[in-house]
């Protein structure tokens, strides 16, 4: 019941504070999905790790522009959100792409029905519709994968990328800090109370 405890996130107790966490910097976003993927691999779970918010969030949250990253590896009141891996990311944005993709040919489909037109018209039409539905998906879609390079840009000129991944035995503090420090983690440190004899 302790454990469970342990990884309980509450609006009350918050998700740090009172927690043990490992706190690492990394130089490049493959060493630190590459840290992730051997974590997920040894018994830990996704949400035990997380990242800072973006920078305007941060921002906001501390008053004041971020000089370094080592402002915010041990700062309980710096917003953060779940770890999201390279992988997912390129999923949502190829969604961001058929998703208007997929509609537009099917209002096409829709138009060509109702207007009783002919085979190749309606050929025609779909076509036109789903290439307008793709390139506007795909506008929206490139500008969201630049805001996420321009993230991670402004992240590597403060120090870093910042993972924090959430402990809950010995066992798993002496894993963590063996794999982390396997992937060129930077500034490697323990936060938040040890764990009792």
């Amino acid at each position: 019941m302790a454990e469970l405890e342990h990884w309980d996130w509450t609006a009350r107790r918050g998700p740090r504070g009172n927690l043990r966490e490992a706190v690492a910097v990394f130089d490049s976003e493959t060493d630190m999905q590459e840290a992730v993927d051997e974590l997920e691999s040894h018994g830990f779970s996704n949400a035990a790790m997380s990242r800072p918010a973006s920078p305007d969030e941060i921002t906001a949250a501390l008053r004041h522009e971020v000089k370094s990253v080592k402002e915010l590896e041990d700062d309980a009141t710096v917003p953060r959100e779940a770890y999201i891996d390279k992988d997912s990311r390129s999923s949502a944005l190829l969604v961001l792409v058929l998703i208007p993709f997929y509609v537009l040919v099917l209002v096409g489909v829709g138009l060509a029905v109702s207007q009783g037109i002919g085979t190749w018209e309606t050929v025609g039409l779909v076509v036109f519709m789903g290439a307008i539905g793709a390139i506007g998906g795909g506008y929206f879609s490139l500008k969201l994968f630049r805001r996420m390079q321009g993230r991670m840009a402004l992240e590597q000129a403060i120090g870093g990328l910042l993972l924090w991944v959430r402990i809950g035995s010995r066992e798993q503090e002496a894993k963590a800090m063996q794999i982390l420090a396997r992937h060129r983690a930077r500034d490697l440190h323990l936060h938040g109370p040890a764990f009792s004899a």
